[in-house]
């Protein structure tokens, strides 16, 4: 079950990106030295380039931002610079966290949690799915120290520890196998953490439980494995479904990648991403299932091209008429109910669109959540205030329109 926040705290304020974007224009994101001799550390958010993500330096390492932590906002290319200046001693080896924004390569909302051990010898660190392994290898004590944390993941998936280091996007063309597994891992992590939610648990504590599992997973491999063969080895439920969605995934982004480059890839993560987010909100991860509903809906029942994506993922052909269906220009349209739009519009007060997309980027179907917050004390969060501003009907109105 989804925390309602997944649903509502979708980007960071446009205002703090645009006054990160001005920043950014002024100087480096380089290690060391930045604006007026401040302690910077600078990297880039990867999983396509996270837009207007919050980033922040988890000094007691609890994966949430508290007072007095470091925090920022990447710009449009994912990049950051973390200025530390209020932190006595070293960082390195502390947890650099990234939650929100938007993944440029679908433009849909970046609900996950990527961390990488902070590394101040470098200027251009990347955070990706796979450098959140490491970091979870080392919180859990199943590595010494980065370096190990590094080659334990490396080995385990069949890579090197420099490839680890690689921005999976930049090096997209010459060396795919980064960037297709980054993808895969990340999808199949949030796909298990929506089929393994336990009751009042927030939607990153339990991809947090995903995330651990993986890594303890990975401790014990003593020859290279697959990503597929991974998620088999977790005592998790529906890891069959996450292995078929994995593996659908790394096969229609190669042949994305084959038939028009990166293009070709964005449109077959896009689609892969409408499909396993039908089946979280319908809490059925069956994947042909969860193509043909979005194929009915599209009144495509003849050609079927979503279901023949998740059958014949080598195929150009239903990739081809994905890729008109969904041209990566489209604009996001509003759907045919609006009535409860100007009660949600109230949500974008705090939580902006980060300059992409509208109100259909916080639908879903589990957007019902919301109600919960109505039997919490109005002092417990800013979103129980909020939600107890609201009479039942306009709560409902308000649901009934996310949930389009």
């Amino acid at each position: 079950m989804k925390h309602p926040m997944h649903y509502i705290k979708r980007f960071p304020q446009l205002t703090i990106l645009t006054s990160v974007l001005a920043l950014a224009a002024c100087g480096g994101s380089g290690g060391s030295g930045g604006f007026g001799g401040a302690r910077t550390l600078g990297g880039i958010a990867v999983d396509g380039y996270l837009q207007g993500a919050t980033v922040f330096l988890d000094l007691n390492r609890n994966n949430t931002l508290d007072a007095g932590e470091p925090s920022t906002t990447t710009d449009t290319s994912g990049r950051y610079t973390l200025d530390y200046s209020t932190v006595s001693g070293t960082i390195t080896g502390l947890p650099v966290v990234i939650k929100g924004g938007v993944d440029s390569d679908t433009g849909f909302a970046f609900t996950g949690k990527l961390s990488a051990p902070a590394d101040t010898a470098t200027s251009a660190q990347v955070v990706t799915p796979l450098t959140t392994l490491v970091d979870a290898l080392i919180a859990q004590g199943l590595a010494s120290n980065a370096t190990a944390a590094k080659q334990m993941v490396a080995s385990a998936l069949g890579l090197t520890v420099d490839q680890l280091a690689t921005d999976p996007v930049a090096a997209i063309a010459n060396n795919p196998g980064i960037y297709t597994t980054t993808v895969a891992l990340q999808r199949a992590i949030l796909m298990l953490a929506s089929a393994n939610a336990h009751p009042g648990e927030s939607v990153h504590e339990t991809q947090e439980r995903v995330i651990r599992a993986l890594a303890s997973a990975i401790s014990s491999q003593t020859s290279a494995i697959d990503i597929g063969q991974l998620l088999a080895s977790l005592n998790l439920q529906n890891t069959t479904q996450a292995r078929e969605l994995a593996s659908a995934i790394l096969q229609s982004v190669r042949t994305g990648l084959n038939s028009a480059g990166h293009n070709g890839a964005k449109s077959a993560l896009k689609a892969m991403d409408e499909i396993r987010t039908r089946m979280e909100s319908d809490d059925n991860y069956d994947l042909a299932s969860a193509a043909n509903r979005i194929d009915t809906e599209r009144g495509r029942t003849t050609s079927r091209p979503y279901y023949q994506l998740t059958q014949n993922s080598s195929s150009t052909t239903a990739l081809n008429v994905i890729r008109n269906l969904n041209p990566t220009t489209t604009t996001l349209m509003q759907p045919a109910n609006t009535t409860g739009r100007l009660l949600a519009s109230n949500c974008f007060q705090c939580h902006g669109t980060g300059g992409v997309g509208g109100f259909d980027s916080i639908r879903g179907g589990n957007a019902a959540e919301i109600r919960d917050y109505l039997n919490q004390a109005p002092n417990s969060s800013i979103m129980a205030a909020h939600a107890q501003g609201y009479t039942t009907a306009q709560i409902n109105a308000l649901i009934a329109y996310l949930q389009q």
